[in-house]
């Protein structure tokens, strides 16, 4: 079953009661070490954080260039 969520606050209210500390904790740390001119996005169902299209627009994919995701999975949160 695939999750529905679009945004970050609709994906940390969804995790599993123990998980949202964790995975806040390690949003705080990236957003507060986050190169200037980045940002965080939501895609491919994990928090993203990017250099976004306006800043660097040549692009292999024509999307953003993903500098590090967060995402909680089954047994781990994964930083990748």
């Amino acid at each position: 079953m695939g999750s529905k969520v679009t945004t970050t606050v609709e994906y940390l209210e969804e995790l599993a009661p123990e998980r949202p500390a964790l995975v806040g904790t390690l949003r705080e740390v990236v957003l507060a070490n986050l190169p200037e001119g980045y940002e965080e996005q939501f895609r491919q169902g994990m928090i993203s954080y990017v250099i976004p299209l306006d800043r660097y627009p040549k692009t292999y994919s024509g999307r953003p260039l993903v500098y590090v995701s967060l995402a909680s999975q089954k047994n781990f949160v994964r930083c990748i």
